[in-house]
């Protein structure tokens, strides 16, 4: 598997964007700004789901986008339970398995994941190697990372 770090996700378009939220609340950061402008469909579908707190904390769900190219998935990554709690690295890890999980499953080639607040890419790094280590067909080996501002 190999990491690169770009500095604009949305000039590649990878086959799947990692979108890390808390579990009871509409995120306001960059990165949701520029999805919601992206793909209004997912974030009226997202925000839905926000308001009747349909998200468990700590899991990953997929989201499908019917397109010929570019993105066709973006799977949302719950890092917290509400935006007022400390991210923590076992929960983090948690995750990290769930969004692999996922991968897995759909069968994705290449993701695009933040370098999330007060998480060492490193660290993200090596969390990403060792969850796809659990599957060894696992098809995913191309992981884009890029800071989310």
């Amino acid at each position: 598997m190999r990491f690169q770090f770009v500095e604009n996700i949305f000039d590649l378009y990878p086959e799947a964007l990692a979108h890390p939220i808390n579990s009871i609340g509409l995120s306001h950061d960059l990165l949701t700004k520029k999805i919601r402008k992206i793909w209004p469909d997912y974030y009226r579908e997202y925000a839905r789901t926000c308001l009747r707190k349909h998200f468990e904390p700590y899991r990953s769900y997929h989201y499908s986008i019917n397109t010929l190219f570019g993105t066709n998935h973006i799977i949302i990554m719950t890092i917290r339970n509400n935006w007022q709690e400390k991210l923590r690295q076992d929960l983090m890890r948690k995750t990290v398995e769930s969004v692999i999980e996922q991968c897995h499953n759909r069968e994705i080639h290449n993701l695009a994941i933040p370098i999330i607040e007060n998480i060492p890419q490193k660290w993200l790094e090596q969390e990403i190697e060792n969850a796809s280590k659990k599957f060894p067909d696992i098809k995913l080996n191309l992981v884009y990372l890029f800071e989310n501002n």
